[in-house]
């Protein structure tokens, strides 16, 4: 183990998950439905090749559902934790941009699936934009906490805001809005 300039210690080694660690569920989610996410998301982070040693130190620790402010429209926020490790780092020993991009994408479409699932709606969607803005870089062995919050949930079109946040410095480094589409039928082959 070395050591990071913050003094943050350093594996270069992809941490492991604990899969006895449940997250914290909040709002009106049954537990069928509890477990039906906690599925859903093992699923999703560590299923097959792409990434796989980033998607499975995704730890999920919080799952919420509640009624926004101003509309009371239903809406998720689901928030996972990781710490930097080797496979994720650019060559300037960062986090690279496309691994904070995949982050995103799989998380923020767990926000949504969330959503469905705690709604009974419809939650299969295929990405339509992901619109990200990079605010300072992520170092190795940093701890980050990944948040996820739906903003919209219609019919055809969905999307979701995910902040990266460097919880061992305290500060935002990366923000993305993620938009999600009904896919379409497929055409019949003649």
């Amino acid at each position: 183990m070395a050591t990071h300039a913050h003094t943050v210690p350093v594996s270069t080694e992809s941490p492991s998950t604990s899969p006895t660690q449940l997250p914290v569920f909040k709002g009106d989610i049954s537990p069928a439905v509890q477990d039906e996410i906690c599925k859903f998301s093992r699923f999703v982070t560590e299923r097959g090749a792409f990434a796989r040693s980033t998607g499975s130190s995704l730890v999920l620790t919080e799952v919420v559902v509640f009624p926004r402010e101003k509309d009371g429209k239903a809406q998720a926020r689901i928030t996972y934790e990781t710490t930097v490790h080797d496979d994720m780092l650019n060559i300037g020993g960062n986090m690279h941009g496309g691994c904070a991009i995949y982050m995103i994408d799989i998380c923020s479409s767990i926000a949504l699936a969330v959503l469905g699932m705690s709604t009974r709606k419809p939650w299969n969607f295929v990405s339509q934009a992901i619109n990200t803005t990079f605010h300072a870089p992520v170092a190795l062995g940093t701890k980050i906490e990944v948040v996820n919050t739906t903003l919209s949930f219609g019919s055809r079109t969905v999307s979701a805001i995910t902040e990266i946040w460097d919880v061992t410095n305290g500060r935002l480094c990366v923000s993305g809005v993620h938009n999600k589409m009904t896919p379409s039928a497929p055409k019949p082959k003649l």
